[in-house]
């Protein structure tokens, strides 16, 4: 068996990321404001990892390791490719969840120019992915070589279900006065999180759970209303009006939205707000006050701190640093 070392992999990928050393070391956003990387260790063999950055310029990122892991990511924004020595190349998608097996493996992640990427990842020593399932006494005998086999790489990919969304913003809660019981407070979460993932990638948690009621027009119907959404992104519709010109019945949006996308109508519209005001502000032709009123903010102040809870850096920062 090879070398299992969570912690190592990680610090591979931060340092090949073109970031300050400060950003890498500390853990802490970088002099040009490019965003956040924060790691938590739980316990030995598990890490937490949420990283929220922005590259100036397209690059591919390499890393090569000898070591083994077990990961289950999280992508929230951003997308780009990801080419694996002996694998076929695969995708990185918002909204996406991923379980990834590997090993003695040579990886590269090709990241855009000024695109925000964002993803929350667990990692789990193959010890520790290992005692798990075997504490488990029905289902499938699984364990890290019986799924890996002799690959250096494999990946489980779906969308993040509503149960994983409603986690994942809590996993960065609010810390108590002594650090010792703010990293148990992040375990349990992080233990939440992984018995969720690997309960629906390996015994298919999404089969048992209750069928959709929505039919395929309905379905329809709620992608239409998103994108009516969003093309009226400064002035949106309320809720009853959205779902009269979707001509959809108000509970079946509701709950249909949820079902499709993680969240609600308009928690949805608030990201893509933020989303588009990152973008308006990195082009430069818009200033901060410009920007909120183009996304539908009326109130300067509660854009500011939206955009500050989203990306780890105020809106202005972002003109100052382009």
């Amino acid at each position: 068996m090879l070398p299992s070392n969570v912690h190592s992999i990680y610090d591979s990928y931060f340092d090949a990321l073109p970031f300050s050393p400060e950003v890498r070391d500390k853990n802490l956003c970088d002099t040009e404001r490019k965003g956040h990387i924060k790691r938590i260790v739980p316990r030995p063999g598990l890490e937490l990892v949420d990283s929220c950055y922005l590259l100036h310029e397209s690059c591919t990122v390499g890393v090569q390791s000898s070591a083994a892991m077990v990961e289950l990511s999280f992508c929230l924004q951003g997308s780009g490719e990801v080419s694996v020595a002996g694998s076929e190349q695969v995708s990185f998608m918002p909204d996406s969840c991923s379980l990834h097996l590997m090993r003695d493996f040579r990886v590269e992640f090709s990241f855009q120019a000024d695109v925000p990427f964002h993803s929350i990842s667990v990692g789990i020593s193959v010890e520790q992915f290992d005692a798990w399932l075997s504490e488990l006494d029905e289902g499938p005998a699984y364990s890290f070589e019986g799924l890996l086999g002799s690959k250096a790489f494999r990946r489980f990919q779906m969308p993040i279900l509503p149960e994983m969304a409603r986690l994942l913003p809590n996993l960065n809660g609010p810390s108590f006065s002594q650090p010792r019981l703010r990293k148990l407070q992040v375990e349990g979460k992080v233990l939440e999180l992984a018995s969720l993932g690997l309960d629906t990638f390996l015994f298919g948690h999404e089969l048992h759970r209750s069928k959709s009621t929505m039919s395929r027009h309905d379905r329809e119907k709620i992608r239409q209303a998103r994108d009516m959404l969003l093309a009226r992104m400064e002035s949106p519709p309320s809720l009853i009006e959205l779902a009269k010109m979707a001509q959809i019945n108000e509970f079946k949006l509701k709950v249909g939205f949820k079902e499709e996308y993680g969240t609600s109508v308009f928690a949805y519209l608030r990201e893509k707000r933020l989303e588009k005001a990152w973008s308006l502000l990195r082009e430069g032709n818009h200033n901060v006050s410009q920007t909120a009123s183009a996304v539908g903010f009326s109130n300067f102040s509660h854009f500011a701190e939206a955009f500050r809870k989203q990306y780890g850096l105020n809106p202005s920062d972002m003109k100052r640093g382009r």
